[in-house]
């Protein structure tokens, strides 16, 4: 649970510098543009190593009991949140109409699993994005908007929400590989099926 801690600690260390902008404009004057952006992906890099490492070694400690539908919420959310992820750097309407889709995917992706997963871990590693995201959005709201994409034509939303649910597909498919806990419990084997919706 240490590692994920720490792993947290320094995501959201460097992750939350961009959004206070004194602090940030100063270690850029000091350190320079280059090794500033050097530094960023460094310290993300190992926060996010350490939350992997910290996730797949740690104990599973019961936390609170997550509703009956939560898997099936889960799984109906997931589409879009690939689609606000992938929406971030395809141009598209998509990304006219929610000004930060990126955020929002997270928001999406990040409050969805806690509905899913009630053990302590998942818990601080979901809760963590999830505040992190309603945070951030905050602040961007706050802040001078940028230009709206120019109008786009309707393919590009459609290639942006094809790729986004290939996405969603693969990864909810290999969920289990990469995470080793299944997406789809009934088809790889970690529980027998998706809880009733009567329970």
């Amino acid at each position: 649970m240490g590692f994920l801690a720490l792993g947290i600690v320094l995501f959201f260390l460097a992750h939350g510098l961009p959004m206070m902008s004194i602090q940030r404009d100063r270690l850029v004057a000091r350190l320079g543009a280059g090794p500033y952006k050097m530094l960023f992906s460094l310290v993300s890099l190992a926060g996010l190593g350490l939350m992997i490492y910290g996730m797949a070694t740690g104990p599973f400690l019961p936390g609170y009991a997550h509703p009956a539908w939560g898997q099936y919420a889960t799984l109906a959310l997931m589409p879009l949140a690939f689609i606000l992820l992938v929406a971030a750097y395809v141009p598209s309407n998509i990304k006219r109409w929610t000004v930060h889709p990126m955020t929002l995917g997270i928001l999406v992706w990040a409050g969805a699993h806690l509905l899913s997963n009630g053990d302590r871990m998942s818990a601080m590693l979901f809760g963590s994005f999830t505040i992190y995201a309603l945070v951030n959005l905050l602040s961007q709201v706050a802040r001078p908007q940028p230009a709206r994409v120019a109008p786009q034509p309707w393919s590009r939303d459609a290639l942006v929400v094809a790729i986004g649910l290939v996405l969603m597909l693969i990864m909810t498919g290999a969920h289990h590989i990469l995470f080793g806990v299944s997406a789809l419990p009934w088809l790889f084997g970690a529980e027998p099926a998706l809880p009733s919706l009567s329970q």
